[in-house]
């Protein structure tokens, strides 16, 4: 396997955050329109739905690399910053139980005080993911689970 690793968000996900923001700036615009809604109601309510129209805009700039060992994060808001394998201090997988095993949904990986999270929407995450237990010690990789459990479920 190579160490080249790319993990990023698809581009349809972003067009999916613009189209439900859209489709939700559509309702106060309509009341606004109809003469139910004063304008400051509807001032307001762009402003509750402009951080998801900023989110979708930002999701495609999210990327995390892994190229010799070095994983480096470019994130939505701030600046890229990067850390080696061996300064991974804990790794945290979230698994959702199906059937009688789990299916992995996230990883979280904690380097110092930072921390990268890559959900199983994101395309390339189950090499990271594969890369990350291959990598770290067993020792420090915690598995938690959702939903209910069973004798057969992860822990």
């Amino acid at each position: 396997m190579s160490d080249d690793i790319t993990v990023f968000v698809p581009k349809g996900f972003s067009l999916f955050i613009w189209g439900c923001s859209a489709l939700l700036a559509l309702v106060p615009i309509g009341f606004a329109l109809a003469g139910e809604l004063p304008l400051v109601g509807a001032a307001i309510f762009a402003c509750l739905i402009g951080p998801f129209v900023l989110a979708g805009a930002l999701w495609r700039r999210f990327r995390v690399t892994v190229r010799q060992g070095v994983i480096a994060v470019q994130p939505c808001f701030g600046r890229a910053w990067s850390f080696s394998v061996v300064d991974v201090m804990r790794v945290v997988r979230r698994v959702n139980p199906s059937g009688s095993s789990g299916e992995l949904a996230k990883m979280t990986v904690w380097s110092g005080r930072r921390r990268v999270s890559v959900e199983a929407f994101m395309q390339g995450s189950e090499a990271f993911w594969t890369y990350i237990e291959r990598n770290v010690s067993p020792n420090i990789i915690i598995t938690k689970g959702h939903g209910r459990r069973d004798a057969h479920e992860a822990r």
